[in-house]
């Protein structure tokens, strides 16, 4: 400081010139540096999200595709599922093979079974409904058993009348006289229905 002190007052303003020069030069490069570090890291951050939201849209695009073929498949098994309920092929064979597998499991005893008729659905327009008539005989609650699993096995059906009589024995057993109908499959082949069917079955 004594030293500046005792330069010739031009000299000192050259120094204070040369100093101040040299403190504009080194913060203009300091600025320059730190901008461009600045603005690299500002471009970095910004491509880290960009990439960071294109995961999370790759991540999301995969999660509502699982879904999709999961959602897809449970439609798929539904349908099928539906199907099978209804009739395909001969209408009356159908019903007779369906209604047997079905009694087999079930505590009444399946007496006969005949032959309806096939008309357009009031309400589906695209299927038609077959009908077809049984008689079963068993207790009044295995009747009612019977009645309320045909509903659960065959959503795609229902039973249009149910007439309840007295059992061939005239003891607790009822007979009991159905109407069924069916859906039908739109794309099967109506066959003409055949005799009536006697069936003998075992009460469980």
């Amino acid at each position: 400081m004594n030293a500046l002190r005792a330069l010739p007052k031009d000299k000192l303003q050259k120094v204070l010139l040369v100093a101040i020069v040299m403190l504009i030069a080194l913060a203009a490069v300091g600025n320059f540096y730190i901008g461009r570090q600045l603005s690299s890291i500002s471009q970095s951050n910004d491509q880290i999200a960009k990439l960071k939201r294109q995961i999370d849209d790759a991540e999301r695009e995969a999660k509502q595709e699982v879904e999709n073929q999961h959602l897809h498949e449970q439609v798929v098994a539904f349908v099928q599922s539906q199907t099978d309920t209804m009739v395909s092929g001969d209408p009356f064979s159908w019903v007779v093979r369906q209604i047997t597998l079905f009694a087999e499991k079930r505590p009444v005893h399946v007496l006969s079974m005949r032959p309806g008729t096939t008309s357009q659905s009031q309400q589906k327009s695209r299927f038609n409904i077959y009908s077809a008539h049984i008689e079963v005989e068993g207790g009044y609650d295995q009747i009612g058993q019977f009645v309320r699993d045909f509903e659960n096995a065959f959503p795609t059906s229902q039973i249009r009348s149910l007439d309840l009589g007295e059992g061939s024995t005239g003891q607790a057993d009822r007979h009991a006289a159905l109407e069924l109908a069916f859906t039908v499959q739109p794309d099967s082949v109506s066959q003409k229905p055949k005799a009536t069917a006697k069936v003998e079955g075992k009460k469980a």
